[in-house]
């Protein structure tokens, strides 16, 4: 979903406008993917606000943003972020805050010893020992194109342009300071319902995969947050009808049960997510905190995700931490105090997220100002604002006698290293003395122009981009957390090497060349003495170079076999019998009348080096 910048402008002007003449409360906006014209009023003259002054909040849109490529430091290309809203409601500028009450009870620090077993802490003891945390964006989200629900993994996790995550990685995040660790997930392209079961099954190649994901960070005794992301076929839906929340509220219950099953042994410091950023799509309040309608049918499917997981049965279950959202994970005030705690729902925590203040952290118009300490071009002062956001989520946190998780929150890199250093020191020492546990956004991308660039470590070396370090420097310096932030190094590709491709001497050789045969961008190379090789008994390994996949070709018409497995190697793609049978059933052809059988570039200029016949074990 791209930005609409003429609405956020429209939405953003109209609050200031309110909020400066006394009208009172400030919707929070975010980005439409249908706005309508209106015309866009000229806001007053803010006043000069200082710390003690609450400050003159703009709205603070942000998109849910399908990938577009933005260059990194090196020739891979990063997707751009999974934003989140953020807006706040403030009074006019003419009215000091209130004192923030103090909390009914100090929560104790427990130490957690290193492999040690985290359980029988409530909720605020568990979010005390989240210091800071870090989003695995743009992998397991990632929705992937041209594949179905029996595709391999991979398929999905880097179709956004990022790798598949690794143990490496995690060992790298906890050394740069991160104790925290959110994995999004999604999960509709991976769920089919079974008329026998009577309910919605998980893809068991998919629940493992994010299995071997979680315990990458768990294993580490890091604090994990596991959830539902882009289900933008049934949590986010045009309308919340009575017809949605059935389909929803089944798929929400019958996801959350397997997941709970699955992890049912995990101790506290897995934690998990009900939902992200529940909204209505596309309709007039999707991001201007919702309706009352709205925020109470989030309100019922929090209620049946909580009481999904505590009916699991085991202890483990029932003790952990769960993260309920408000309407769209909105940092509106008004919207995060609608949210109901579910009677006897054990631990619980507000999911809220907030790249914020928007025309420091986000905005491209002309009146963002990425200057920090500064001010928006409304009048907005960002330290003022900050510390009001926290002041209000502080006294909610008190009110409902939960603890706050800002489960997505940054600033998008418009080439001010030093002044996102000083943001970040001043939005996170507000976070900490309000007890409030954050995690930054990353999608692997740097600086490119927009407001999507929220990259931190660069996966492929396991080093951090060098826009990041006074960044993350002064974040740990509030927490006082030990920190090796390796600065960036690209990747170099390995030169192809046929001593180390891993051929085995029961490998049938159908086509090699040495130095590799380069073909053109949708060239091909006839393979010969192919017939035997087409069964059960072997898969086709195909050693290549080039920045895309290569594909098969039967003869016999055109037809086009792809790898659901994809990519086994760095040069290596593998073909199983399976993927022709599929083909053929499509195609409605049998393979016994095919005659020819290539392998082809798929729109980019490849090398092929060899094709073999492997042997099925």
């Amino acid at each position: 979903m791209k930005h609409w910048k003429k609405v956020i402008k429209l939405i953003a002007v109209t609050a200031c406008v309110a909020i400066l003449s006394g009208c009172g409360e400030k919707q929070e906006a975010k980005v439409t993917p249908t706005p309508t014209e209106s015309v866009t009023l000229a806001p007053t003259e803010a006043p000069e606000a200082v710390e003690t002054v609450v400050p003159t909040a703009t709205a603070t849109p942000t998109a849910t943003v399908a990938p577009t490529a933005t260059v990194a430091p090196t020739a891979t290309v990063a997707p751009t972020a999974t934003l989140a809203p953020t807006a706040t409601v403030a009074p006019t500028a003419t009215v000091a805050p209130t004192a923030t009450p103090a909390p009914t009870a100090e929560p104790t620090k427990i130490p957690v010893a290193e492999g040690g077993v985290l359980n029988g802490l409530n909720a605020f003891e568990i979010t005390s020992q989240m210091v800071v945390g870090w989003n695995l964006g743009n992998t397991l989200d990632s929705i992937g194109y041209g594949v179905n629900f029996d595709s391999a993994p991979v398929k999905f996790v880097t179709s956004w342009g990022n790798i598949e995550p690794t143990k490496e990685l995690f060992e790298a995040v906890k050394a740069g300071g991160f104790n925290t660790v959110r994995i999004p997930t999604t999960w509709y392209q991976h769920v089919k319902y079974d008329d026998s079961l009577g309910k919605y099954v998980i893809n068991d190649k998919w629940l493992a995969y994010v299995k071997k994901t979680v315990d990458y960070a768990y294993d580490l005794d890091m604090f994990i947050i596991l959830n539902v992301h882009h289900e933008d076929t049934w949590v986010n839906v045009p309308a919340f009808t009575d017809k949605a929340y059935e389909t929803a509220s089944k798929m929400l219950h019958d996801i959350w049960e397997t997941v709970a099953e699955t992890f049912k042994d995990y101790d506290q410091h897995l934690i998990f997510e009900g939902m992200n950023e529940p909204r209505e799509r596309g309709s007039s309040t999707e991001w201007s905190g919702g309706t009352a309608a709205a925020r109470e049918y989030i309100n019922k499917l929090n209620a049946v995700f909580v009481e999904t997981v505590r009916s699991n049965g085991s202890p483990a279950n029932a003790e952990r931490l769960l993260m309920i959202p408000d309407y769209a994970a909105s940092s509106d005030i008004s919207a995060i105090k609608a949210v109901k705690i579910p009677e006897n729902s054990g631990n619980i925590a507000l999911s809220v997220h907030a790249y914020y203040p928007y025309y420091f952290a986000m905005s491209t118009d002309k009146q963002a100002n990425h200057s920090f300490p500064g001010k928006s071009g409304y009048g907005e002062d960002y330290k003022s604002s900050i510390t009001y956001l926290f002041n209000e989520l502080k006294k909610i946190s008190d009110s409902k006698k939960v603890p706050i998780i800002i489960g997505e929150f940054g600033a998008s890199d418009f080439n001010n290293d030093e002044d996102r250093a000083r943001w970040a020191s001043h939005f996170l020492t507000c976070a900490k003395k309000a007890g409030i546990p954050c995690v930054f956004w990353d999608n692997g991308a740097t600086y490119n122009g927009t407001g999507e660039a929220y990259g931190l470590i660069y996966r492929q070396t396991c080093t951090w981009f060098d826009s990041a370090i006074p960044m993350l420097n002064a974040v740990m310096e509030v927490y006082g957390q030990e920190s090796v932030l390796p600065k960036y190094v690209a990747y170099e590709k390995p030169a192809f090497n046929w001593d180390t491709a891993g051929i085995k001497s029961d490998w049938v050789q159908i086509f090699r060349s040495g130095d590799g045969q380069e073909i053109d961008d949708w060239g091909n190379i006839r393979l010969d003495d192919w017939k035997d090789y087409l069964n059960e008994k072997y898969d086709i390994v195909v050693f290549f170079d080039s920045e895309k996949e290569p594909y098969m070709v039967l003869q016999g018409g055109w037809y086009k076999v792809y790898s659901e497995n994809g990519k086994t190697g760095e040069y290596e793609i593998r073909f199983t019998h399976e993927d022709t049978l599929e083909t053929m059933e499509v195609e409605n052809v049998e393979l016994s009348d095919m005659s020819g059988y290539y392998v082809s570039a798929s729109g980019k200029k490849m090398k092929v080096y060899g094709v073999y016949a492997v042997p099925v074990k």
